[in-house]
């Protein structure tokens, strides 16, 4: 059930829940969140920024199992209630590994993981597995594929229990766009849209997954494991190259000494971008990357002492203003001319779930319609 009509609604946030169940619902209990039946309080509406999936490499079998549960167990929940938003370990599972079986996906980790020890080489790996685009995928990002996932994100895609955008408003009155991964100026202009509006930008988004889906609809039906595009918003990988776009960049300084080759990528498919791109007034919530991530990605300079001192987890604030870029704990306080990105991947199995913050909304936005009709 949703919310009791007699209930003030606290609306909750959660960052990337990969975890086990059971860190999960520690997580949930530890930011009040949780009833006495232990299920979400019915004064709670809860969104997950998304990413369900791959917390653990050395036992991937398991927490496979585990991220199944979790997914399993939100959905459970009525749809006013609980909201999910798609990330990049979701939407691999119906794009870049839709095709492959149990039994293939671990001979593929297996012969990813025996690169790592120099048994193999990455020729070998695209020789023998081209539907999978790279041994990263299988032996480090996407270890715990299944089926059973695949199957599960498969039938939540067609039921509309996925969002890829949606709108809320913070305790401080601004409206924010959430998305998994955060919108940059690329995406706006592929959209079509002119400003900076959270609204018109959850909407187009909406629709890009609508129409997806729909796309998609008979093909999974009949068992035809056709993959899911949302091209060119994000692009998956292929063989030989990783993906990029909407769900997948992080951000990241371009101009530092030590800024790596993933600069260089190709540009239909960015894996990073520059907080600078970020579309001026459009202020947004995302997860995806972790504060440990953020701290190699952007350098020293734009980090304040105390982002530089905390080893992992928290909210935090990367603020553009005027040109200037500041990385900060905590969400910023509002500040005329302000670009706010504000990042809640708190690195959940890394912290202690009392050290792990849910971000709190005012409300979320009107509902767009439903993403999916059933047919």
């Amino acid at each position: 059930m949703g919310c009791a009509a007699d209930a003030p609604a606290r609306t909750l946030v959660m960052g990337d829940p990969q975890a086990p169940f059971a860190r999960v619902l520690e997580v949930l209990d530890a930011n009040h969140a949780l009833g006495a039946d232990g299920r979400i309080a019915p004064d709670v509406v809860l969104v997950s920024i998304g990413d369900h999936f791959d917390h653990d490499l050395n036992d991937p079998v398991a927490a496979g199992r585990e991220g199944v549960a979790v997914l399993r167990w939100l959905t459970g929940h009525d749809p006013a209630q609980v909201k999910l938003l798609l990330g990049n370990h979701d939407t691999a599972r119906v794009m870049e590994l839709i095709g492959v079986d149990d039994q293939r996906f671990a001979e593929a980790r297996a012969l990813a993981r025996a690169m790592r020890a120099g048994q193999e080489s990455e020729a070998d790996f695209e020789r023998r597995f081209p539907d999978i685009p790279t041994a990263g995928l299988a032996g480090r990002d996407y270890a715990s594929y299944s089926e059973e996932q695949r199957d599960l994100v498969m039938e939540l895609l067609l039921a509309g229990r996925f969002d890829l955008a949606l709108v809320g408003r913070l305790p401080d009155g601004r409206d924010v766009l959430l998305t998994h991964a955060g919108v940059t100026t690329r995406e706006v202009a592929l959209l079509g849209i002119d400003a900076a509006d959270p609204h018109r930008i959850a909407a187009g988004l909406q629709e890009t997954l609508r129409r997806a889906c729909e796309a998609r609809r008979a093909d999974w039906a009949r068992g035809d494991h056709t993959p899911l595009s949302l091209e060119p918003l994000h692009v998956a990988g292929r063989t030989g190259v990783e993906g990029g776009g909407l769900l997948y960049h992080r951000p990241a300084r371009s101009d530092r000494p030590d800024a790596d080759a993933a600069w260089e990528h190709a540009p239909d498919r960015p894996r990073r971008f520059d907080p600078r791109s970020l579309p001026p007034g459009l202020h947004q919530v995302v997860g995806h990357t972790g504060h440990r991530k953020c701290k190699g990605e952007l350098g020293d300079a734009w980090l304040s002492e105390a982002a530089r001192r905390r080893p992992a987890g928290g909210i935090r604030t990367l603020r553009v203003r005027d040109g200037d870029v500041s990385y900060d704990l905590g969400v910023s306080r509002a500040e005329d001319g302000a670009t706010d990105m504000i990042l809640i991947d708190g690195e959940m199995s890394r912290v202690s779930p009392a050290d792990y913050s849910l971000l709190e909304l005012e409300r979320l936005g009107e509902p767009y319609p439903r993403r999916i009709a059933s047919s």
